[in-house]
Formats: C-alpha cells, structure tokens, sequence
C-alpha cells in the first residue's frame, strides 16, 4: 500500500505546476477518493451479482411460465371453435329428426339424412385445424358427415384406416362410452393418398339428455396444425412441450414418442394451476413448467434441461466476472483520469482569477478560501445589478407589454423566467384585447391637456386592471396619446362566460370614468386568442372595433359579434349619381338632400358597411360633387378650393355628422348654381329640352335643326347648353333616346329593329352600339335582364 501510494503521489506531482505550493492537499484526497469508490464498486457489484442470479432463475421460470400460459390461451380458444361447431350440429333441426328415427329408416328418412349431409358442409371452415367431421346415428348405423352418408365399416375400413382401430371398435366405442368432450391421444390414418397424424375428439349427442346415446359427433382434429404453436415455443428454449389429459394420456407433444410411452412427471404430481419441478428424465435433470387449461381439464407441459434453463443464469455470471476484472484494470486508469480532469477546473479558475485580478491578494490563504472570496465578491456585484435592473424593470415591463400587444414579440421571449423578471404571470392560454379611446378630457384642464394627459392614463389604467383583476388577469399599457389597451389574461375556470366578462368590465370602466371623471371613452374588444402567438390579431380586431364606432351613432363599447354583419359592398348605383348630378346642376337642393338620405339610409341603417368602404363612399359622393362644380367655368375660387382638402370629414366621429358635413355642401353649390342662372336663360334651356323630347323619335334631329328652330347659331346653342345644364347637348340628346328605349324594350311585342326606328335611329347597328356605349351592355341584353 504504501509503495502504490508513493507511486500515485510521483505520478500527481508531475501533474501539479511548480509554482503550485500546498496543491497536494487538494489533488491526493482527490485519487484516494476515487480508489475508495472504486472498491465500494466493486464489492457492491458482487453482491449485486448473486442477487441478480436470482432474480434471472425467477425471470426465466416466469417467461417460461408466461410463454406455456400463451400457449394455452391460444390452444383453449381454437378449442373454442370446436365448441361452437359442436352447438352448430347439435341443436341442428334435422339432426333432431335423425336422432329419434328407428333402424328401420323410410325414403324421407334417407331424403333428410342427404339434406343434413349437405346442411354440414357450410360448417367445414368454423376452424381451421378441424380435419374432417361427421355424425353417428346410433339406431340406423349411419355415418353422416359434409356431403357424405356412409356406414362405419366403409369409413373407418375404406377410407380411413386407424392404427389398431377398426369399426367395430369404433362403434363399440360409439355405443358404450359415455363421451362428454373426449379427446383420444393423437393417432396415425392412413388414407388412399397419404398417411396423417389426427387427434380424436367424441360427443354423445343429443347434447341435453347423456343417457339415450342416440348419436356421436365424431372429429378429427389435424395434430400439425394443433401443435404449430407448441413446435414455436419450444424451438424459443430448446424444450419440448406435451399436453396430458387425467388418464395421463399425452394428447399431442412436440417430440415424437414410442406407442404407449408414458410422461415421466404424472398428473397428479402438477396439483397446482401453473407451477415448476425439476425431475431426472431420461438420465438427464430437467426443468419442467405446467399450466392447467379449465376449459378440458389438460396440463401444459413444458420439460426443458437444466443447462439450457441456466444459459441465461451463466451468461450473467459470466459478464459479471468480466466486467468486474474490467472494472479492477480500469479503475486505477480512470480515477488518475478523473482526478486530474477535476483537478484542471480549479487551476484554470485559478489562473483566471491571478489573471483579471479580481479576487484580491492571496495573503497565504488556501485555494478553496481564495475561490470563496471571489465568489462572494462577484456575488455582491451582481445584487447590484440586479438592483439597478429592478429600478428599470417598469420601463422594460412597459416596453414589453406594447410589443407584445402590438405582435412584435417572439416566442422565445414568453419564457416564464423572462416574463418573472418584469413581474408578469400569465394564468392562462387564453388572451383578449381591449383598446380604450379617450373621447374627450377637457374637464380635466382646458388649457393644460398635454400635462393632463399623464394623469388621465394613470387613471384609466388603475382602474381597467383593477376590474378586470376581480375575474381574470389584466395588463394595461399606453399605446399613443389617447389609446391605452388592456391585455386580458382569461381565467379558464370562467369558460364560456369570457364574452360576458369583458363586456361587463368595459361597461363598468366606462360607467366608472364617465361618472367620477367625467372621461368620455370607447372602448373596442377583440375575440378569444387560444395563444399568446395571437395576441397581435387580437389588437387588430380590438383597433378594427374602435374604427367601426366612426360609421355607426356612437357605441361605447364595441365587440366583434357587431362587425360579422357588416356588408362587403355599398349601394351607390350609376343611375343614382347620374341623377344626383342632374339635381345639383339643376339646383334642386330638395330633391338632392332626399337622394342623399336615401343613400345614407340604405347603407347605414337598412344594411352595415365596413369603416374602409364608408371611407370609400364619402369620397366617392364628394368627388361627385366635385365633378359638377368643375364642369361650371364661372365657378368661384372658393368653391373649387373648399374640395381640394376632401379629407376634411375623414376626422368625423359618425357617419350622420360626416353625411350632415357632406349635404352642407350639396346645399352651398346647389344655392349657388340657382342664384346665377338668370329666367331667360331657364326659359331657353326649357324650350331646347322640350323640342329634344318632342322630336327625339326624329332620326334628322340635329344641332343644326335644333339651332334653325329657335333661330340661333349652332355654336352659340352648343355653348350656352354646356353652360346651362353643364353637359354637351349631343350627349343630353342620345340620353333622352336612350331612357326612351328602355321603356320601349319592355313591350316583347316590338322588335330591336322597331324600337331603334322608333327613338330616331335609321337602323339598328346605330342604335345598338350608341346602347351598348352608355348603358355597358346591348339592348338584347337588357330586355332578358327585364325577365
């Protein structure tokens, strides 16, 4: 001991620097630590040996136990099906019939025993180890099997011809035994083509009376394929396998057997369901594994030597001495490894900490002590920093509850040691958004909104997490000035009440702030996200919520079951605009303002349109009203000018305001075209649309001929109706031809042909081209749209 403990010393000082004074101490407990573990191993291990020896004796008597208990399952339920073709012929109406026959047997005797023949054939595949099968008839002799009516001696002479056993033994058999589920011993038959192994079964029949013995189901049962599971079993351990009825009888085995040779264990001696002997068979020690099949009273025999048995057992006590010699040669190895693998840690902290200078002087002290306060130095920085970090984590929490709401966060980010240390816990996978819209906060400082804003927020937000933390977890942040969401964090114990949670809180922070603050708000919220990755959608539904409130009278609070409704499309049709320009140049303000009431009604009250297409609308009616004051050349600057800014109703809390913004505007030009146009000139336009209207059938209509009548010039009548009507008065011609041709087409009695004379056109290609230029689509086509 002590020269290998002077070697391993040598063997470690190479190891250490030599500046390294007093690291012995350190390293040598190290290698004598490891050899201490290294013999705790090792005895250990041979205990564990000896035990795992047992426990591999149990584990192969209980596979062996469990592989027989295998065996018999499958053996029990192919027996099963002999016992449903046992039912199927016994409780058969013709066999019935069969039964109670005297010896003397009439035509209809015969004629029924051919029909059950024929009857038995559709039972040949109810198993598949079932060979052949047939009937015996106690008082006629008869053998009936499929397809087959036959006498004893025929079967059991001619066709089938057993060892030892003719038919007279058969019958006698047949006749004297009392057979309820009697299995023979398997037997050898020779047949015209082959020889084959089969195992007999009988059954005195009728099945409910034993006594009369009218009848016997005889069956021959292929040994091959009843003992294919048993040849598998024993080729796993090299064993064979028997099954052995009460008589001691082996019924079937694996291993082929001299005539009349007996098993060396005995029934009685397996008194247990399953059990394990060792017994000297044949001159050679043999463990035996039974189990009992309660279906017919067999044992499962499974006799396997006793070197076999124990391979496994050897095979571990032979790994076992290897491994143990292995350990033994490598231990040594292994803790000179190990010790200098721990050993380099420690040096290099060591050398990092001389390095940076960060654990101060040494001043003698060990190693460990030097390490300690370094530790303890670092320790204290790093409280600091957390400090200073816990000082800044409301900026961070703030930072990051905008990103998250927003969608800008990654997955990565949502660890629970992330979200800790900014102080958020989520209960759930279940989030909402709310986005609250201050309306109005001028009792808060008229003159001061700015430096009031902080405070209103402040207000907003103590008090939305507050109601919203009676149920469920909220999180509020500001967005921009004027908009704080609130980040619900849904309680799934409150399952299918989240909708109305939500509306309750939104309701109760509006009522809250509405009565106490004086804050007018809206408040949008978003659907149910089932997770965290779908928090931006919902600050997208939660903003689309708040924009729905600038189309409809204002709503307070807004969910998303009122924007499943809303339309796709608005309704501002060709012939309403055409029409409301004729109005305006007409100055008709009446009549306009009913036109624009009936838009707005249509789109907003009869039917919902989304925020993006009434944005679309109050354009498309301003560009309207654009088009009409451009077309006037003496139009003022003023007029013109105030529709150069057509986004000045964008900013509109509702759309009736925004309508109100746009009719006043109908008004002014309307009012403004009226009062310069003078009664003359009325007069003159009423007279050139008159004779338009009177002669529009002409197909010699003209401007000339239109000019020549009020004996003026061509140019002169171009300019002054352009000026008037603010259209060209070729244009105004086709139109009034047009809306003529309309009405015509609704009689089916006229032609094309014929409407096209009728409206002032020579032919009707002229006419169906003019038509189809400003309607979209040919004459023909609008009668069939007429349906």
């Amino acid at each position: 001991m002590r020269e290998g403990y002077w070697m391993a010393d040598g063997f470690l000082r190479k190891l250490i620097p030599r500046n390294s004074s007093g690291m012995k101490s350190v390293i040598v407990p190290f290698f004598w630590s490891y050899i201490a573990i290294l013999m705790l191993a090792v005895m250990i291990g041979a205990m564990l040996y000896w035990k795992a020896k047992n426990v591999v004796e149990i584990t192969v008597g209980n596979t062996n136990a469990a592989l027989l208990e295998q065996l018999r399952e499958a053996e029990d339920s192919r027996l099963k099906e002999l016992d449903q073709l046992e039912q199927q012929i016994a409780f058969h109406p013709k066999l019935q019939l069969l039964l109670s026959n005297g010896e003397k047997l009439t035509d209809a005797d015969v004629y029924s025993a051919i029909e059950f023949s024929k009857d038995l054939q559709r039972y040949r595949n109810i198993s598949p180890f079932v060979d052949d099968f047939y009937v015996y008839i106690t008082a006629s002799e008869m053998m009936i099997g499929p397809e087959t009516k036959t006498t004893p001696s025929i079967l059991f002479d001619h066709v089938y011809r057993f060892e030892n056993k003719d038919a007279v033994s058969w019958v006698r058999d047949f006749r004297e035994g009392s057979h309820v589920k009697t299995f023979l011993p398997a037997m050898t038959i020779q047949t015209s083509d082959a020889s084959k192994r089969i195992i007999p079964y009988m059954r005195a029949l009728p099945l409910l009376d034993r006594s009369s013995n009218k009848g016997m189901l005889f069956v021959m049962i292929d040994e091959d394929k009843f003992r294919s599971l048993l040849q598998k079993l024993a080729r796993v351990n090299r064993g064979d396998i028997y099954i052995l009825n009460k008589d001691n009888q082996i019924i079937s085995s694996t291993k082929d057997l001299a005539k009349g040779q007996k098993l060396q264990v005995r029934y009685e001696e397996m008194s247990m369901c399953q059990g394990k002997l060792e017994k000297n068979w044949d001159d050679q020690h043999v463990v035996v594994s039974y189990t009992s099949s309660e279906v017919n009273d067999w044992k499962y025999v499974y006799a396997v030597p006793y070197d076999v048995f124990m391979d496994r057992v050897a095979a571990v006590k032979r790994w076992a001495l290897a491994m143990l010699i292995l350990a033994i040669l490598g231990g040594v190895s292994i803790s000179l490894y190990l010790t200098y693998r721990n050993y380099v840690p420690v040096r290099d902290v060591l050398n990092a900490i001389s390095k940076h200078g960060t654990g101060g002087a040494r001043d003698g002290i060990s190693e460990y002590e030097w390490i300690k306060t370094t530790i303890e130095s670092a320790q204290l920085t790093e409280s600091k920093l957390r400090g200073l970090l816990s000082r800044q984590a409301p900026i961070i929490r703030v930072n990051f509850l905008s990103r998250l709401v927003r969608g800008y966060v990654e997955s990565s980010e949502l660890k629970p040691e992330s979200l800790q240390f900014i102080g958020l816990t989520f209960v759930s996978n279940y989030y909402a958004v709310m986005m609250i819209e201050v309306n109005d906060q001028d009792s808060l400082g008229a003159d001061g909104k700015e430096r009031e804003w902080p405070f209103v927020s402040f207000i907003i937000a103590n008090i939305a997490d507050e109601l919203a933390g009676e149920q469920h977890l909220g999180f509020s942040v500001e967005l921009e000035r004027g908009r704080i969401a609130i980040l619900m964090n849904l309680n799934e114990e409150r399952t299918g009440q989240w909708d109305e949670d939500l509306r309750k809180i939104a309701g109760n922070l509006v009522q809250v702030l509405k009565s106490r603050f004086h804050l007018a708000l809206t408040i949008g919220i978003s659907g149910i996200q089932s997770d965290a990755n779908g928090i931006g959608e919902a600050y997208r539904d939660a903003l689309k919520a708040l924009d729905y409130q600038s189309v409809q009278e204002r709503k307070r609070v807004i969910v998303p079951s009122e924007l499943k409704d809303l339309e796709t499309y608005y309704y501002y049709p060709l012939e309403l605009e055409l029409q409301l320009v004729n109005l305006v140049k007409s100055g008709d303000y009446a009549k306009v303002e009913k036109l624009l009431d009936e838009v707005f009604k249509e789109n907003f009250i009869n039917h919902h349109i989304t925020p993006e297409l009434s944005k679309c609308l109050f354009f498309n009616v301003t560009s309207t009203l654009l088009k009409v004051v451009q077309v006037f050349p003496d139009s003022d600057g003023g007029m013109v000018q105030r529709f150069q800014s057509i986004g000045q109703w964008a900013g509109v809390e509702t759309a009736e305001s925004m309508f109100d913004g746009i009719k006043e505007q109908y008004r002014l030009v309307c009012t403004h075209l009226k009062e310069n146009r003078s009664d003359r000139s009325e007069r003159m336009l009423e007279q050139i649309n008159r004779y338009i209207r009177q002669h529009y059938g002409d197909n010699m209509l003209s401007i000339m001929s239109i000019a020549d009548h009020l004996g003026i010039t061509p140019p002169y009548l171009s300019a002054f109706f352009k000026k008037a009507s603010g259209r060209n008065i070729a244009d105004f011609i086709v139109t009034i031809r047009i809306e003529e041709a309309k009405h015509l087409l609704k009689d089916p009695t006229l032609t094309i042909a014929q409407v096209a004379i009728k409206v002032g056109y020579a032919n009707d290609v002229g006419f169906i081209r003019v038509f189809k230029k400003y309607e979209g689509i040919t004459p023909g086509q609008f009668r069939s749209s007429l349906g």
